[in-house]
């Protein structure tokens, strides 16, 4: 079979017929779990994209296998640190064992024919083009000045489409490899990467990429031949694959969008196997498409008057073809710049194994059979649908016979540039899409945020067990092998986070809060003096009960800036300060004794204590606090229970404010590195209105010092109000209860419906919706660790046994 390109120019394609077409790549939006007003704007952008095609077109999708070069590019193991290339070499081979998959789209556009203001020589190099193949001469070469008039052409076609779509113009090598791609469909994934630098393909290099033998119907020797031989056998130097072409056949008469019937296109990436689909779209004018509907019409009304005499009257598809018809044409004449589209949509899947084949097929006649839709294997037409599939190739029979009369909404509510897809394009391996039915790899980078001027804050909920705290180990991990620092606050018995310590990439520092720790977080010790004065207001504060408009919140402020003004200060100081104003200041009196009564507790010397302050330059920073008693946080919202406390849980609040801020000073400290503070159970910080403050600084300022606040509990509503959800970037919403998922949705930004609500109820361990960044949804499954050791030590739960990593 001939390549039907015979020269390529950048994303030029130059065909044998003559014709000159421009290939584009297409960014997809990611449809699953948009909101409905949403999908009803990626609808109005469909059909202003296919309003704007300037001729005959193509829109291809295909799901590929993608190869260990491309793997090695996603997880990014160049010149990063040994750690984070140990980390990608065993996160590709996983990859190689799950053979990945990748979906990509593209819009191929014929060119007008140059006019005569270029002169009438392009018109006839056109001509000549398509003649000469047929006298066996060789074509004619194409000129640099016709590339350039070609490429102005391109440059208007994408003007008039980047208002709807987000087009990027591919390499020729990616052009190229759409071809060979159709010719190793149902085969693994090359080996070989043609050099990215490369502008113009000649001949020699197209012919390779259509060096295979096609035979329609196979071969007598064919394994588990199929007596029909609707197939294609396609033998390449990588080896032999079946392929069978299906052509859409029948649509149902009428259907709703969203969610009525309609995204038929986008349910082709549902399929649990590579799916790849065309489509062959020709415009017809808004007065040539009237008079034809009204032709049509005419024959139709005839056909009507034939069934006068019978009592069973005209059969039932007649009167729908009239609606469908009447409807076409009320269309039409409403909308002046309205067209028709002429459309034939072509359906490709493969294999290696025959009988495979036959129940691929099977799947996806099955898989739109349902909603009303069909499909036709047609015999003797396999192969000139597959070069149906191809760009720059006439629409060959049988596709002619499979052609639909669509308008550009009924086409756009197909869903043609839209699919399941979430995460980075590079980034540590997370997990794997449960929106595609093929394993499509889930990548996170949670240094992505500021690199790309966007919050890198992270949130994520899940009720107990719901797989939330394995995943943010997960993350930290990640985040040290790939250079970064991590400051995070363990308030757990068993020191999960502190077992962490043990298995993370560069230096870990564990420091206990804790009673005869020696630990010191004496703010006017540990901060630049305006920092420390504002951390010690706070943190006395709210260890005195008070509040910061109040005259005992006044009287404290005041003290913290005079003891800050003096070389060397500290925060015993502050006592000694409030105890020289107190006999003529009943507000100093008050916030004394309450300061006095507090510091006499054991934990208190973490803050009070004359010890060294605390050294905070290790990678990994632990503060575990296991002894932290701290009140539900329903009892810190209501103000009259909240004055009731004991000292304890009092003083627990305030040192785990101190500890957020020293955190928070830790990831400031570089900007050049990227580093997070982790905060699970973030009700804690959330529920006092100073642990509020702070977190709210720390995510607004995160970006600009590149860093992070990553909050982690187990209700979206722990954050309080949706100031500080609105503030995150990636947000992470595992399982959670049938009553509480409404809030969790709201979170991630999916609209709440039976279908989302059962989603999160019934989601396995490691099972979440994901908002990526870029603020597209997905539902994921995060992988296990790469490693038995990590593993064991991301794993909390006790009878959770050895499960072994993927």
């Amino acid at each position: 079979m001939k390549l039907p390109a015979r020269f390529i120019a950048g994303n030029l394609v130059w065909a044998r017929d003559g014709s000159v077409w421009v290939v584009f790549r297409v960014e997809p939006a990611s449809y699953p779990w948009l909101p409905r007003h949403e999908k009803l704007r990626l609808h109005q952008q469909a059909r202003g994209a296919l309003l704007a095609l300037p001729g005959e077109a193509m829109v291809l999708s295909l799901c590929t296998p993608v190869p260990s070069s491309e793997m090695i590019r996603w997880i990014g193991g160049g010149d990063s640190p040994p750690a984070w290339v140990q980390l990608s070499e065993l996160a590709g081979r996983t990859l190689a064992e799950l053979s990945p998959t990748q979906r990509r789209w593209f819009l191929a556009a014929e060119l007008p024919a140059l006019g005569g203001r270029q002169g009438v020589l392009p018109l006839i190099g056109s001509a000549t083009a398509a003649v000469t193949p047929a006298f066996g001469l060789p074509p004619q070469r194409v000129t640099a000045a016709e590339i350039a008039r070609r490429t102005e052409q391109a440059d208007y076609v994408r003007a008039r489409l980047r208002a709807s779509l987000a087009l990027t113009a591919p390499t020729a090598d990616e052009v190229c490899g759409i071809y060979s791609s159709a010719f190793r469909r149902g085969l693994g994934a090359a080996t070989d990467r043609p050099d990215p630098g490369s502008f113009l393909v000649r001949g020699p290099r197209l012919t390779a990429l259509a060096d295979a033998v096609v035979k329609e119907g196979g071969l007598a020797s064919d394994a588990h031949r199929p007596a029909h031989r609707r197939y294609l056998r396609v033998q390449t130097e990588a080896g032999v694959a079946y392929q069978a072409l299906l052509a859409l056949a029948d649509l149902p008469h009428r259907f709703t969008f969203p969610d009525g019937g309609g995204e038929w296109l986008a349910a082709a990436d549902t399929a649990p196997f590579p799916v790849d689909w065309c489509l062959r779209i020709r415009p017809v004018g808004n007065r040539a498409a009237q008079a034809s509907a009204r032709r049509q019409a005419r024959q139709l009304e005839s056909q009507v008057s034939e069934y006068d005499g019978d009592p069973a009257g005209a059969p039932p598809g007649l009167a729908e073809a009239l609606d469908a018809l009447s409807d076409l044409r009320t269309q039409l004449s409403s909308g002046a710049g309205d067209t028709e589209l002429q459309v034939t949509m072509i359906f490709a899947v493969a294999s290696t194994d025959l009988g495979d084949l036959e129940e691929r097929v099977a799947g996806v006649k099955a898989l739109y059979q349902g909603s009303g839709y069909s499909l036709h294997r047609p015999i003797g037409g396999q192969a000139g649908l597959f070069a149906a599939m191809l760009p720059g190739a006439p629409a060959r029979p049988p596709a002619g016979d499979y052609r639909h009369h669509l308008l550009c909404r009924d086409l756009a509510a197909a869903m043609p540039f839209a699919a399941g897809g979430v995460g980075d394009p590079d980034g540590m391996l997370l997990g794997y899409c449960l929106d595609a039915g093929t394993f499509r790899p889930v990548l996170f980078d949670p240094a992505s945020g500021p690199r790309i001027n966007r919050s890198g804050s992270l949130g994520a909920f899940g009720a107990l067990g719901s797989g939330k705290s394995y995943f943010m180990k997960s993350v930290v991990h990640a985040t040290l092998a790939g250079g970064g620092r991590v400051a995070v606050l363990d308030r757990t018995s068993a020191g999960e986070y502190t077992r962490l310590a043990g298995v993370v990439p560069g230096r870990a520092q564990v420091l206990s809060v804790a009673a005869g720790s020696g630990l010191c977080l004496d703010p006017l010790r540990i901060f630049p003096s305006a920092e420390g004065t504002l951390v010690a207001a706070g943190f006395l504060t709210l260890l005195a009960g008070a509040s910061p408009a109040d005259l005992q919140g006044i009287v404290l402020a005041e003290a913290v800036r005079a003891v800050a003004a003096r070389p060397g200060g500290r925060l015993a100081d502050v006592l000694d300060e409030l105890e020289r104003a107190r006999p003529d200041d009943p507000a100093a009196e008050a916030a004394w004794r309450g300061l006095r009564n507090a510091r006499a507790h054991p934990l208190a010397a973490s803050a009070f204590g004359d010890g060294r302050p605390a050294t905070l330059d290790a990678d990994y920073l632990v503060f575990h606090a296991p002894g932290l008693s701290l009140p539900d946080r329903e009892v810190v919202l209501r103000e009259h229970l909240a004055r009731r406390l004991p000292p304890e849980q009092v003083l627990a609040q305030a040192l785990l404010y101190l500890v957020a801020a020293v955190a928070r000073r830790v990831t400031f400290s570089d900007p050049g590195r990227f580093a997070a503070a982790l905060f699970d159970e973030a009700w804690c910080l959330t529920a006092s209105m100073q642990g509020r403050s702070l977190l709210l600084d720390g995510i607004r300022d995160g970006r600009k010092h590149n860093a992070a606040v990553w909050l982690v509990s187990q209700h979206p509503n722990d954050l309080g109000d949706d100031e500080l959800a609105h503030l995150l970037g990636p947000r992470f919403v595992f399982r959670q209860a049938r009553a509480a998922a409404p809030a969790a949705l709201h979170f991630a930004g999916v609209e709440v419906s039976e279908r989302a609500i059962d989603a999160l109820a019934a989601a396995d361990e490691g099972t979440c919706l994901y908002r990526d960044v870029r603020d597209r949804v997905g539902r994921i499954r995060v992988l296990p660790a790469l490693t038995q050791a990590l593993h064991e030590a991301f794993e909390t739960n006790p009878h959770a046994g050895g499960r072994a990593p993927a």
